[in-house]
C-alpha cells in the first residue's frame, strides 16, 4: 500500500470513531460556585482567575485547595553566592459535588533558573515562572476535573 493510502486510512477512521485529543478541547462543561485556599497569596490569585475565566456550564463543583512554593539553592559560587535556584510549586486540591469530596488529588510543577545580578530582574523573572506555573497547575485542575464527566 501506499503510503498516502495509509495516512487517508488513518485519519478516515480517527474521524469516524470520533477521536478528539482532551486536550485540545477547553470546552469545560462545569463551573466552580465556591472556590477557597490556603497558602501563597499571589499563586492562589493566579489559579482562582485562571479556573473561573475558563469555566461556564451546567455541572456546579466547589474546590478547596492549597498552595507552597519552596524557594531553594541548587548551587552556589566559592563566594557563597547564589547561581542556580529552584522553584517548587505544589497545589493540593479538592474537589465537592452537592457537599461530597469527589476527588482529591496534588499538582507539583518546579523550575530551575540562573541567578541574575539585577535583583529587581531576578524578581521580576521568579515571578514570570511562578504564573507560568500556576497557570499549568490550573490547567492541569481542570483536566483533572473534566475526565470526571
Amino acid at each position: 500500500m501506499s503510503k498516502f493510502f495509509k495516512l487517508l486510512l488513518i485519519i478516515f477512521f480517527l474521524k469516524s470513531c470520533s477521536y478528539e485529543p482532551i486536550h485540545l478541547n477547553k470546552n469545560f462543561n462545569f463551573q466552580f460556585t465556591e472556590i477557597s485556599f490556603e497558602g501563597e497569596k499571589n499563586i492562589n490569585e493566579i489559579i482562582k482567575r485562571k479556573l473561573l475565566s475558563s469555566t461556564s456550564g451546567e455541572i456546579k463543583y466547589d474546590l478547596f485547595f492549597k498552595s507552597k512554593k519552596i524557594k531553594e539553592i541548587i548551587k552556589s559560587d566559592t563566594k557563597g553566592d547564589p547561581k542556580v535556584f529552584r522553584i517548587i510549586v505544589n497545589v493540593n486540591y479538592k474537589v465537592f459535588k452537592n457537599g461530597e469530596q469527589i476527588l482529591q488529588n496534588e499538582s507539583v510543577k518546579q523550575s530551575t533558573y540562573n541567578s541574575i545580578n539585577d535583583k529587581y530582574e531576578l524578581t521580576q523573572y521568579e515571578n514570570n515562572i511562578l504564573r507560568s506555573l500556576s497557570d499549568n497547575i490550573s490547567s492541569e485542575i481542570l483536566f483533572s476535573i473534566k475526565v470526571l464527566n
